[in-house]
C-alpha cells in the first residue's frame, strides 16, 4: 500500500501521537475494569456503559483539537455517489459473512466456544428493540471513530506504514472484545478490522463503515434474541 497523503504543516511530533494513542487505550482499559467491579444490574451496565464509548468520543475530540492541533478524522472524506455508498455498505457486509465462516473454523475443528457473556447481554435485550438500536448504533458510530478514525491514521503517522498500522489497529479492535471469552469473536474483530482499515485507506468513506457495523450488530443482536443463542 502507498503512504496515506497525511498533511505535513503542523503534523503532531511522536509524542504527542504516542500519548493519544495511549490516552485512548487507557480511557478503555480503565472504564472496562471499573465496569466490570460496579456493583449494577446488568441491563444498566450495558445500557450506561455505551456512554463511556460517546465520552471517549469527546475527549478525543478535544485531544485532536487542542493537542495535535488536527481534525479527528485525518483523512478528508472523499465524495462518492449514492450507489457507490450503497454497493460498499453490501460488499462490506459480505465480508463480514465471510469472516464469521473464516472465524467458525476453530470450532468446526473442535474449539469449544464460550457463549457465558453472549448468552447475558442475549437474555436482557430480548425483546428491548430500542436498547438493541442503541448498542448497535454506539457501537458502529464510537467504535469506529476510535479505532479507524483515529487510531488507524495516527498509527499510520507513527509508522509511516499502513500494513503495520492496519494490523496493529485491528489486534488493538479484536482485544476490545476480549471480554467476551470467544476465540471466535476474536478471529471475526481482527479480520473485520482488517476490511473496514484497508477500505477507509483506500476509498476514505468512515460512512460506510459506520453504517455495516451498526448492521452487522443490529441484524446479530435481533437473530441472536431470535434464535435463543445456544
Amino acid at each position: 500500500m502507498d503512504t496515506p497523503n497525511l498533511p505535513h504543516h503542523g503534523k503532531p511530533n511522536k509524542t504527542i501521537l504516542f500519548t493519544g494513542i495511549i490516552l485512548t487505550l487507557g480511557l478503555l482499559i480503565l472504564f472496562d475494569f471499573w465496569l466490570s467491579h460496579i456493583q449494577m444490574n446488568y441491563y444498566d451496565k450495558l445500557f450506561y456503559s455505551r456512554f463511556i464509548y460517546w465520552g471517549i468520543v469527546v475527549v478525543l475530540l478535544f485531544y485532536t483539537f487542542k493537542i495535535e492541533h488536527q481534525s479527528l478524522l485525518l483523512w478528508k472524506e472523499e465524495r462518492n455517489t449514492t450507489g457507490f455508498f450503497l454497493l460498499s455498505v453490501f460488499l462490506l457486509y459480505l465480508s463480514s459473512i465471510g469472516a464469521a465462516f473464516v472465524s467458525a473454523i476453530p470450532v468446526l475443528l473442535g474449539e469449544h466456544e464460550n457463549n457465558a457473556m453472549m448468552k447475558k447481554i442475549v437474555a436482557v435485550i430480548t425483546g428491548h428493540q430500542a436498547m438493541i438500536f442503541f448498542l448497535a448504533l454506539t457501537a458502529g458510530v464510537t467504535e469506529e471513530l476510535i479505532f479507524r478514525g483515529y487510531l488507524l491514521t495516527r498509527l499510520s503517522q507513527w509508522f509511516k506504514n499502513e500494513v503495520a498500522a492496519v494490523i496493529v489497529s485491528s489486534l488493538l479492535f479484536a482485544a476490545l472484545h476480549y471480554k467476551y471469552g470467544s476465540l471466535r469473536e476474536l478471529i471475526f474483530t481482527f479480520l473485520i478490522g482488517m476490511v473496514f482499515s484497508i477500505y477507509y485507506i483506500k476509498y476514505r468513506n468512515i460512512k460506510a463503515i459506520i453504517v455495516t457495523h451498526f448492521l452487522i450488530d443490529y441484524i446479530n443482536m435481533n437473530l441472536a434474541t431470535h434464535l435463543k443463542l445456544k
